[in-house]
């Protein structure tokens, strides 16, 4: 049995199309999106097309960003609003995505798989406490435990954009990476393949793709125009394959909420340390 998890695309569709034309010659017997196939990035639509065209039977499960704007779809935009600049990228993706956003409401918030010859899998994009609680490769035993949860043989997660391999107390403990957004200084799209053949075994897969290409599309989708200051730094990310949202997060979400400082001078004053 093999089953590729691929997960954190955020609309980058040449990453995609890189990891699509792997599958095509690894041949998986499963295809799970592991969550944010859409949003922080310019082509979210032309990702969930080309993935329903190429596996019509894939399996998703919602991440924290299809939650995100799903909960936007639900709350049209106010572009007046008071920081509203916080969200307007997630926005680009609902009015991109328009209906075809709606069958995403129905995908799963986890997978439980089990293969033939009995090995148990569980697939989350975050973890057993929530789709923004990930598994890092620093991750300590006592919290590791309690984010693994009740045991499975294999325990698949995502959303932190650095993949791992790892055993822990007889259970093989797999973070999938990003195919879109890498952080571990890697540019390369990253996917898991899992494959059980009596016991379960699991590789991270890289691949090089088109990256300038992903650059301009950033540009002529409109993206960097009209999601507003956050979309540079989401494209910095692209460019160094490390996190610049959260930093950024830690040190001017409040200050922007409480009207201290506009998100796109927070956004300049950051891009300014790098």
């Amino acid at each position: 049995m093999r089953i590729a998890v691929i997960s954190d695309v955020h609309g980058n569709l040449p990453a995609l199309e890189a990891v699509l034309e792997d599958l095509d010659r690894w041949l998986p017997d499963e295809v799970v999106v592991n969550g944010d196939l859409i949003n922080r990035g310019p082509n979210s639509l032309a990702c969930l097309r080309l993935l329903a065209a190429r596996f019509p039977r894939f399996r998703g499960i919602r991440g924290n960003h299809e939650g995100w704007v799903l909960r936007c779809a639900d709350r049209p935009a106010d572009p007046a609003a008071h920081a509203y600049d916080l969200k307007r990228f997630a926005h680009f993706t609902v009015d991109q995505l328009g209906a075809e956003l709606e069958p995403v409401r129905d995908w799963a918030d986890h997978l439980e798989l089990t293969a033939p010859g009995g090995g148990t899998l569980h697939i989350t994009h975050g973890s057993r406490l929530g789709d923004r609680e990930g598994i890092l490769p620093e991750t300590d035993g006592d919290e590791l435990r309690t984010r693994l949860g009740e045991p499975r043989d294999l325990f698949v997660g995502s959303h932190t954009h650095k993949p791992l391999l790892r055993r822990f107390e007889e259970r093989l403990v797999v973070n999938s990476g990003s195919v879109g957004a890498p952080f571990d200084r890697d540019p390369r799209a990253a996917y898991a393949r899992l494959t059980f053949d009596g016991g379960w075994r699991a590789d991270i897969t890289r691949l090089p793709y088109d990256r300038t290409r992903t650059e301009r599309e950033f540009e002529s989708s409109g993206f960097l125009d009209q999601g507003g200051p956050l979309a540079r730094l989401m494209l910095a990310e692209l460019r160094h394959s490390r996190g610049h949202m959260g930093p950024w997060m830690h040190r001017y979400q409040q200050a922007a909420i409480d009207g201290e400082i506009t998100v796109a001078a927070a956004v300049d004053d950051y891009l300014d340390t790098l």
